[in-house]
């Protein structure tokens, strides 16, 4: 008997199948909230593909200063200073061999330029044993001269000790000293730094 169903029950039972109009509109209704679901899925993937407006530096290029010039940018493991990058090495070598070393790491032995820069390079070496850069002996007339071929402002720096033929110029604290080219010596390369653009890490 219907009357003695419950309201819910009742209700139920005597409402009407829906129509057919009203079952397409719901699945078409479903099928465009998926489809925009899809969409918005999409968008999402391509904001986290597209690359960053700042992106991080690599590996090679971490230390970078920044000057009145903009910030400059040195490969790993090299010292920014002014304008130029500076790497001490860790092992020993001939001076020869460490001019050599420096040219495969695109860059040359360490031309000092003044008294400035001379105080940056004492900071790096410390108190350790003296270590080669770019000067040395280049004629019989044993003038001292640097890897970029420019002769030793003798007011500038001086060499303290007797010059050789064979002579090489060892960096201890503030002294420059000659030593026979074929000591086993660490040594300072030098190169110009590069731009930053966008890769810049603040120190």
């Amino acid at each position: 008997n219907p009357l003695s169903m419950p309201p819910s029950v009742f209700n139920l039972a005597a409402c009407p199948p829906c129509p057919r109009w009203h079952r397409t509109a719901l699945g078409v209704g479903w099928a465009g909230n998926l489809a925009l679901l899809g969409a918005v899925a999409m968008l999402v993937v391509l904001v986290s593909q597209r690359p960053s407006q700042n992106p991080q530096p690599t590996a090679a290029m971490q230390s970078a200063q920044v000057g009145d010039s903009g910030c400059k940018l040195c490969p790993m493991h090299w010292k920014p200073h002014r304008d130029k990058c500076y790497w001490l090495s860790d092992g020993s070598t001939y001076w020869s061999r460490s001019r050599d070393d420096c040219t495969q790491r695109r860059s040359h032995l360490l031309v000092i330029q003044d008294q400035e820069e001379m105080v940056f390079i004492q900071n790096i070496i410390g108190d350790q044993n003296p270590v080669w850069f770019g000067l040395n002996i280049t004629s019989p007339r044993k003038n001292w001269t640097w890897v970029d071929g420019s002769p030793l402002n003798q007011t500038l720096f001086m060499v303290l000790g007797p010059a050789e033929n064979n002579s090489c110029a060892a960096l201890k604290k503030n002294r420059i000293q000659p030593e026979i080219c074929n000591t086993d010596l660490k040594w300072i390369c030098q190169k110009e730094d590069m731009e930053c653009r966008t890769y810049c890490v603040f120190l």
